[in-house]
């Protein structure tokens, strides 16, 4: 691995923990949902074109769009994670729709 892929890396490595720091405090604050979520995925995508943006003006840096798709890969790959992972695990008391039909049918075959 060299050094030039480590940094290329870090893209991918902050915007992801950005995100992932958004819904930690969307959590702790009794906030966090399937649409604040997604909120947070686009706030941390938005800040990322914001931080490529801010550095067409300063020296030695430059705009790419290499670096706003690493910085966005980050973000929604973690995204989809925490989607499949906690909204999975944390269903509806009562189950997914499917859940429940399939719950009615064995109450109703156990009956007979």
């Amino acid at each position: 691995m060299t050094l030039g892929f480590f940094l290329e890396s870090l893209h991918l490595i902050e915007f992801a923990l950005l995100y992932i720091l958004i819904v930690l405090a969307l959590q702790i604050h009794n906030h966090f949902s399937k649409t604040t979520n997604l909120l947070a995925a686009i706030l941390a995508s938005f800040y990322g074109l914001t931080d490529e943006f801010h550095q067409l003006f300063v020296d030695g840096r430059s705009f790419t769009i290499n670096d706003l798709i690493k910085d966005w890969c980050g973000v929604w790959i973690t995204y989809f994670i925490v989607k499949l992972k906690y909204f999975r695990r944390n269903k509806h008391p009562h189950g997914e729709p499917e859940d429940v039909i399939e719950n009615v049918f064995t109450l109703i075959n156990q009956k007979h």
